[in-house]
């Protein structure tokens, strides 16, 4: 395995202050990260008759114009190439977006100015949703090699005939060890939190099921979630079905470890609405990312990347993530949610 010399950083020197499990200080390690984005209505200005993306064209309400896209591409741009710089160079290995209309905008966002050096490559499935946003993946070409991309369908258990998000599954090689990401949108709470729970919980079994077919197929393969699972850590799609533990000590073979659940518990937030915050962006891992005695990548910390620029600083809304719109008015920001990631680390064992 080859793996180039920059990524190559003393534990000593390397600050996570974020949830960070310990790592033995007379050890060398590489240092990489996996990060999520719900990135909030990425269209282009194109009006696609298969879908209902009226709202965001130039004659449409949003006045959705070359200069906004562009725009929103840019600040797009911008947050990533700064995500996990402070832990690695290189930047995010693997980010999973949602609400992404099409392949094409998302490559528009990897060959932008800011990204264009880190030669991403983009996987993209077109999905049923009603509003015609899927969810999407970007990789580093150094760090992972894609084996497969498949997408799973999501069928809302309160009406069957209301097309939701896929589950959008990427398999390939992360330098050298077998990994699975499945990048989630799960359904929305609209008619309430109670009553579109069984949707939330129908997408979980699913997403559940994918991961374990993975596992069983090879025990040894490191499986991640990542999404906007329009839930918390503790709700009982992520908790119960999903099957989460919030604390490394307690996570056995069957639970998964949500490292965002002691986060939430700690009263902080993704995305906020009406004076309440919630925890809807996740990463949630297999038994194979906890710390092992031998070789291998582990986790490490967790990250909500929320600098204050990408906060909003107009009135109810202060301190809020700072949006492209708000109330109906462009304000040119960046998205409703903020960007979540995991750092990730790895012995190193070469001799010297």
């Amino acid at each position: 395995m080859v793996i180039k010399n920059k990524l190559f950083f003393l534990f000593v020197l390397f600050v996570c202050s974020v949830s960070a499990q310990k790592l033995e200080k007379d050890k060398k390690y590489f240092i990489s990260a996996i990060g999520f984005w719900n990135v909030e209505n990425l269209y282009d200005t194109l009006n696609d008759q298969w879908k209902n993306d009226e709202e965001f064209t130039p004659s449409g309400k949003n006045v959705w114009n070359g200069s906004r896209y562009r725009t929103k591409i840019d600040h797009l741009a911008d947050v990533i190439s700064q995500m996990a710089t402070d832990v690695t160079p290189d930047g995010l290995a693997i980010l999973g977006l949602c609400e992404i209309e099409n392949k094409s905008v998302v490559e528009d966002l990897v060959n932008s100015p800011r990204l264009k050096k880190r030669n991403y490559k983009v996987v993209h499935i077109e999905g049923p949703d009603i509003r015609g946003v899927d969810p999407s993946f970007i990789y580093n070409p150094s760090y992972f090699k894609v084996t497969r991309s498949v997408s799973y369908h999501v069928t809302l258990v309160t009406d069957s005939n209301y097309k939701t998000r896929d589950i959008l599954v990427v398999s390939g090689s992360f330098l050298g060890e077998p990994l699975t990401v499945l990048v989630n949108h799960w359904p929305s709470r609209r008619g309430g939190e109670l009553n579109s729970r069984p949707n939330r919980n129908g997408a979980a079994k699913m997403a559940r099921h994918i991961a374990d077919s993975v596992t069983t197929a090879d025990p040894t393969a490191k499986v991640i979630l990542l999404g906007d699972f329009n839930d918390d850590p503790v709700n009982v799609s992520i908790k119960e079905i999903i099957n989460t533990c919030g604390d490394l000590k307690k996570c056995d073979d069957v639970k998964y470890y949500n490292p965002m659940e002691k986060l939430y518990n700690e009263g902080t937030g993704s995305i906020a609405w009406q004076d309440s915050w919630n925890l809807f962006d996740q990463a949630i891992m297999n038994k194979n990312f906890l710390p092992k005695k031998y070789e291998s990548w582990q986790y490490y910390a967790v990250r909500i990347f929320n600098k204050s620029f990408l906060k909003s600083d107009y009135g109810n809304n202060k301190g809020y993530p700072f949006t492209t719109y708000q109330f109906g008015t462009y304000t040119g920001g960046y998205s409703d949610h903020f960007p979540v990631f995991v750092v990730i680390a790895k012995e190193n064992t070469a001799k010297k």
